[in-house]
């Protein structure tokens, strides 16, 4: 599709928006405005925590006698839709605009989003959006909904990646009282919300086009980091069926033609759909008894590996043998459909032959992002975000090492016992705290931090457990025992750390504190014998979903420890 309706001739380029053609005294607008008090996007946004309330409404439908306008449905003609679905009232096209950040901010956070988001989940042709934000800048309040959603899914996942320190945060904060800050989650929590109002507002669930799609996936990547992978289920089914509707998965060059798209049109497709793939995959992987591989099978032409600059209207560049923007996203997808085939074997003790077979795979993806994010095994000091690349590469491979070798690596006593495979779990246990660490302290990833409160704290701690597990067998018996001792005290004071700003970091504390005492110090919990306790720690990590955070049962350790201090 090509950019939002937007009449070039159109005026407004100074601000996004104004008050000036609103109702102050309408109650969509008194929401509003008690909410977010700014008078032009050119200027300072203020929240007001006190106007929670406000914003429910706002995230509710109104009552029939508070919204007069809206039509009997006994009235409509045939012509007209019966579907009616609202997520939140039926708002002014100026108050959903009041909803965003001063201009100069929303295209810092669409710089922030192209340059430290967009590689690792690369659906959206930069220079094609670039030209509707401009577009829409000219005539803001004729804007097309949709794409006004997908401006704010941006903004919310781009708000995650700023440090509380940020100039342009402190800019925008600059007037607002600390007392009434509710900090930078609550704000991207805000944007996600006007996103699902434009969605809703546009009829989504039967009037579409790719930026509605698009919107909806950015939107769906955000929930999955920072709201939970099951949250973001049934958005899920939606854009999968919308991607469908648009023929994302059979967008052959010979269809694109028929239906009057260009390259541009057919690759914003195709990336969409491997946007689902992807997400489908991991849903997949974060709920076990879920099988969607039937969308992996179907036949579907997956972008190309190009930069957004390789594609024009009239052709694709040929593929470089360089990283480009979409590198990331194709050795996800590679790596994601690996992890579906090592989940569905996991259930049980593979065979030796199976065991090698698939270990053998995630060594070769990883010897192929060496190859491409590395030069000469090393970091470039030419191009910092390859690094970065590589490092989130090797947290999933660390985690499908653990999944894969965990079972085998208990109790020497056991007939299943393998050397190899305790080796392993020592050595992907402190592969993921050391990466977590890199994310945490190295300057060349600083502006990754944002990465290390969700899923990279989860691999850190599964990487904790897993290592304490090692060193609770064999603290006596392994040479290296107190090199290992000092990665996992170190690791488990960093989680700490990060309590604040990580839920995942928070609640697994209890169980990694303990731990850290009964290894550091030797000392035990009354009523918990050695050999019962590791048992018992042995199995909840097995049974843990170390790739979903909200279907690890972090309670078990509180009652169970809590119980044992009484």
């Amino acid at each position: 599709m090509s950019a939002p309706d937007i009449p070039e001739s159109a005026t407004g380029a100074g601000n996004v928006a104004g008050r000036h053609d609103r109702d102050p005294a309408s109650p969509q607008s008194q929401c509003i405005d008690m909410a977010w008090d700014t008078s032009a996007l050119g200027t300072d946004l203020q929240y007001d925590p006190c106007a929670d309330a406000s914003w429910e409404s706002i995230l509710h439908r109104l009552v029939e006698e508070d919204n007069p306008s809206k039509p009997d449905i006994s009235a409509r003609s045939a012509t007209e839709p019966l579907l009616d679905f609202e997520i939140g009232s039926q708002l002014s096209t100026q108050a959903l605009l009041d909803m965003l950040p001063p201009t100069h901010c929303c295209g810092y956070l669409i710089t922030l989003y192209f340059g430290r988001l967009s590689p690792l989940f690369h659906i959206l042709h930069g220079p094609t959006f670039q030209r509707q934000f401009y577009e829409f800048l000219k005539a803001p309040s004729r804007v097309d909904l949709s794409w006004l959603a997908l401006l704010f899914s941006v903004c919310s996942i781009a708000a995650h990646t700023l440090e509380e320190d940020d100039p342009i945060l402190m800019e925008w904060w600059r007037e607002v009282p600390r007392t009434r800050r509710n900090g930078i989650a609550d704000s991207a929590s805000r944007f996600r919300a006007a996103a699902m109002i434009c969605l809703s507002q546009d009829n989504f669930l039967y009037q579409h086009r790719m930026s509605t799609l698009e919107a909806l996936l950015v939107l769906i990547y955000t929930i999955n980091h920072y709201e939970g992978v099951e949250r973001g289920w049934t958005l899920l089914g939606i854009a999968c069926n919308i991607g469908i509707a648009l023929k994302c998965n059979v967008m052959e060059s010979s269809t694109a033609l028929q239906a009057g798209l260009n390259c541009i049109d057919m690759e914003r497709r195709r990336r969409c759909w491997a946007g689902i793939l992807m997400l489908q995959t991991y849903q997949a992987m974060s709920y076990r008894d879920v099988d969607m591989s039937f969308l992996l099978n179907l036949p579907a032409t997956m972008p190309a590996d190009v930069n957004d600059s390789d594609i024009s209207e009239i052709a694709i560049r040929p593929p470089s043998s360089r990283p480009t923007q979409m590198s990331v996203m194709m050795f996800k997808i590679r790596l994601f459909r690996l992890s579906s085939r090592i989940l569905g074997r996991a259930s049980g003790l593979l065979d030796e032959a199976t065991l090698t077979a698939l270990d053998l795979e995630i060594a070769t993806e990883q010897e192929q992002w060496r190859s491409v994010f590395l030069s000469d095994g090393l970091p470039s000091v030419l191009d910092t975000s390859s690094y970065a690349y590589w490092c989130i590469l090797q947290l999933h491979a660390h985690q499908l090492y653990l999944i894969l070798h965990r079972p085998f690596c208990q109790s020497r006593n056991s007939l299943h016992f393998r050397p190899d495979s305790f080796r392993r779990c020592l050595s992907s246990g402190t592969a993921l705290l050391d990466l977590h660490e890199q994310f945490l302290k190295l300057p060349r990833l600083r502006q990754y931090r944002w990465y290390v409160f969700g899923m990279t704290s989860l691999a850190a701690v599964h990487g904790a457990m897993a290592l304490a597990s090692c060193l609770l067998e064999g603290m006596n018996l392994n040479h290296d025992s107190i090199n290992y001792h000092s990665i996992f005290d170190s690791g488990v004071l960093r989680i700490q750390s990060l309590q604040d700003r990580s839920q995942i970091c928070f609640k697994s504390m209890p169980i990694l504190l303990h731990l850290l005492s009964r290894l550091s110090r030797g000392t035990q919990l009354k009523n918990i014998d050695d050999d019962n306790f590791g048992h018992i720690f042995d199995d909840w990590v097995d049974r843990a979903q170390w790739l979903n955070p909200e279907r690890v049962d972090w309670e078990f350790w509180n009652n169970m420890l809590h119980t044992t201090k009484a």
